[in-house]
C-alpha cells in the first residue's frame, strides 16, 4: 500500500509514512536494518549508484533502510523535498551550514540561541573561516541590515532560547529571499506537529530528534529537511553551479532537481564527514514519531497551566512561555502553530543564582539535566550549566540571565509537578503558592494496599473492632488487599502492641474509643456512626470499603465520604 502523503494528516503520516510493510517478511513494524554494506546486482548496478545515475544502497554511512524510512516520514511531516538523517542535532546544523558556505562567507543569526548553536556559530565556524553575524532580537530589519555580499543563509529558531520567542518566520523568509539567500531554521522546539516553517517560506528545516520527536531520551539524532523550493542555479553558491568531480562532474544546482540540497548534503558531506545516524538510533526516533502527537498535546497543555501557576507565584520574578497572552510573541504563535505554543517554560527564581542552585536540589521529580523534549519532567539553571562557560557579556547576550531556570514540561501528573516545583521554591526562597486540593491524609492510605513509605514494603493493615455489620466488610477489604485483623473489643487490639495499624476500624467512636485511639495511634480511625469531631485522622458516617472502592475509581476523596 503506497500512502500519497497529501492524502492524509498528520496524524497518519506519523504513523505510516514513508513505509509498506516489509516486502520480504510482512513485517508491519519498520525492519532495523542492522548492516554495513549492500550487495549490487552486477557491476553496471554498482557503477550506476556510485555515479548518482540511479538511486539505492550502497554504505550505510550514506544511506541504510531503516534511516530512509525516518528521513521521508520528516520529509513529509515538514512538507519537504527530501531529508537527511544525522548522527545529532548539531550535526544537522553543522551540515546544514557547511552545504553551502565556506571559508569567507558569512551568515546571519539571531543571538537567541539554543547554547550549542551559540558556541558553535561563535567558536568553531570562525576557526574555519565562516563568520557569524549576530541580530539583537528576530526584528526583520535587523537581519536585512547584517547581510553582506558574502553571505550565504540566515539561520534561526522558530521558538528561540532561552526567551522563547516565536519567530516571525514568512517576515525573515522575505528578508532572506530579498536577497537570494536560503532561510535555514531548527524547529526543534516546535516540532513539526505544531509548526511547518516551508509553509511559511523556510528553504531548510533542521531538528534535534533527540528531543521531542524521539520524546524518551534514549536516542541521539538530527534531520536536514529540504523544502525543495529554493533555486541553487546561481553563481552565489558555487557548490552547486560547479562540477563536483568526484561525481564525474555533475552540478548538483543545475541537473539534479528540487532535492539538490539535500542530495549534495548526502553524498558529499555525509560520505565525508561521516555523521550519520545508525540504524537503531533511527528505530528509536521512528517509535517517538508515532505518538509524537499525544505527547505534543500533553506537554502543551501542562507547559502553560505551570506557567499560568509560576506566574502568580510570590517566589518568582518573571515567566517566560508564549501560550501566556501578555508573552510580546503571542499573536506570532496564534498565527504559526496549531496546537499549543510548546512544552519549554522559563522563570526567574527570586534570590538569583544561589536561589537557582537551591531551587534545582530541592527538585525530586524534576530531572537535572542538560536535556529538553523528554516524557520526563526536567529543569535546569544554565547559568551553572549549559552557560557556564560564557563570559559575563556574552551571558547577557543569549538572554541567560543568573535568575533564569528552564523547565520542560514532561507528561507525568501536573499537580504532582507543580507541587514539587513549589516545595522546591520555597526551599529556595521562602516563599509558597497553593495549588489545587491538598490530599485528606485517608488518600494515600485507601488508594494502595501496600504501604511503600521509607522504602519499605508492607501490606497495610486494618483492626476491625466489634459488631457483624463491620466483619461483613472484612472479606471484602482482604479481597481489595488488606491485612485484617478483628477483635471482639478494643481492648483487645490495644495488647498488639507490635502492629502498624492504618487504619481502627469501629462501629461507633465514642469517647472511650477516642481515648484509646491516642495510644493506639493509628493513621486514621474510622468510625462507621457518624460523630462530630474536627480532626482529620478520624472518618464517621461512611463504610470503610465503599470509600476504599469510590477513591479507586477515581473519585474526589470528598464525594466518597457519603453517609451510609
Amino acid at each position: 500500500m503506497t500512502l500519497p502523503f497529501h492524502t492524509f494528516g498528520p496524524e497518519t503520516n506519523l504513523l505510516h509514512g514513508g513505509q509498506e510493510p516489509d516486502p520480504a517478511t510482512g513485517s508491519r513494524a519498520v525492519p532495523i536494518y542492522q548492516t554495513t554494506s549492500y550487495v549490487f546486482n552486477d557491476t553496471e548496478h554498482a557503477q550506476n549508484l556510485f555515479s548518482l545515475a540511479e538511486p539505492g544502497n550502497i554504505y550505510s554511512r550514506i544511506g541504510n533502510p531503516t534511516v530512509d524510512v525516518f528521513e521521508q516520514r520528516m520529509a513529509l511531516l515538514e512538507d519537504g523535498a527530501a531529508a537527511v538523517a544525522t548522527a545529532s542535532g548539531m550535526s544537522a546544523i553543522t551540515m546544514a551550514i557547511l552545504n553551502v558556505a565556506k571559508a569567507g562567507d558569512d551568515i546571519v543569526t539571531s543571538t537567541n540561541l539554543y547554547g550549542g548553536t551559540y558556541n558553535l556559530f561563535v567558536h568553531t565556524l570562525p576557526r574555519y573561516g565562516i563568520n557569524v553575524h549576530f541580530v539583537e532580537g528576530e526584528d526583520p530589519e535587523s537581519f536585512a541590515k547584517a547581510i553582506t555580499p558574502h553571505t550565504k543563509a540566515i539561520f534561526a529558531e522558530t521558538i528561540g532560547n532561552p526567551s522563547l520567542n516565536v519567530l516571525d518566520i514568512e517576515a525573515i523568509a522575505d528578508v532572506a529571499h530579498d536577497h537570494h539567500i536560503p532561510f535555514i531554521i531548527d524547529n526543534t522546539f516546535a516540532t513539526p506537529y505544531v509548526c511547518r516553517p516551508i509553509d511559511w517560506g523556510a528553504d531548510i528545516v533542521v531538528h534535534s530528534a533527540t528531543k521531542w520527536i524521539g520524546g524518551h531520551g534514549t536516542a541521539i539524532g538530527g534531520v536536514v529537511v529540504d523544502s525543495g523550493r529554493f533555486d541553487w542555479n546561481d553563481e552565489k553558491f558555487p557548490g552547486f553551479t560547479e562540477p563536483d568531480e568526484s561525481y564525474n562532474g555533475i552540478r548538483f544546482g543545475v541537473d539534479v532537481g528540487p532535492a539538490a540540497f539535500a542530495i549534495k548534503l548526502r553524498v558529499q558531506l555525509l560520505r565525508d564527514i561521516g555523521a550519520c545516524l545508525s540504524p537503531q538510533n533511527a528505530f528509536l526516533l521512528l517509535q517517538g514519531l508515532e505518538t509524537l502527537h499525544l505527547r505534543v498535546k500533553t506537554h502543551a497543555d501542562q507547559a502553560l497551566e505551570i506557567a499560568e501557576y509560576l506566574n502568580h507565584h510570590d517566589g518568582v520574578e518573571w515567566v517566560n512561555y508564549p501560550g501566556l497572552k501578555d508573552h510580546p510573541t503571542y499573536s506570532l504563535a496564534q498565527k504559526y502553530f496549531h496546537y499549543g505554543h510548546g512544552s519549554i517554560v522559563v522563570f526567574g527564581i527570586k534570590g538569583g543564582r544561589d536561589a537557582g542552585r537551591k531551587l534545582i536540589d530541592q527538585s525530586t521529580i524534576w530531572s537535572h539535566v542538560a536535556n529538553v523534549g523528554d516524557a520526563k519532567s526536567l529543569i535546569i539553571h544554565p547559568a551553572s550549566t549549559t552557560h557556564q562557560q560564557l563570559s559575563d557579556e556574552n551571558l547577557s547576550k543569549s538572554g541567560v540571565t543568573e535568575e533564569l531556570v528552564r523547565l520542560s514540561v514532561g507528561l507525568e501528573s501536573v499537580k504532582d509537578l507543580i507541587q514539587d516545583l513549589d516545595n522546591a521554591i520555597f526551599h529556595a526562597t521562602g516563599y509558597r503558592k497553593s495549588y489545587g486540593k491538598s490530599k485528606h491524609v485517608a488518600e494515600p492510605v485507601l488508594s494502595s494496599s501496600l504501604d511503600r513509605s521509607n522504602g519499605d514494603l508492607r501490606k497495610r493493615v486494618i483492626g476491625i473492632v466489634g459488631t457483624s455489620t463491620l466483619l461483613v466488610e472484612q472479606n471484602k477489604l482482604e479481597r481489595l488487599g488488606f491485612e485484617v485483623l478483628t477483635f471482639s473489643h478494643l481492648e483487645d487490639l490495644q495488647k498488639e502492641t507490635n502492629v502498624n495499624w492504618d487504619i481502627v476500624y469501629v462501629e461507633e467512636a465514642n469517647e472511650d474509643v477516642l481515648n484509646r485511639a491516642k495510644e493506639i495511634k493509628p493513621t486514621l480511625l474510622w468510625s462507621r456512626k457518624p460523630i462530630t469531631h474536627e480532626d482529620a485522622a478520624i472518618i464517621s458516617g461512611v463504610s470503610l470499603y465503599e470509600a476504599v472502592v469510590n477513591i479507586r475509581s477515581g473519585k474526589d476523596f470528598s464525594t466518597s465520604l457519603v453517609s451510609v
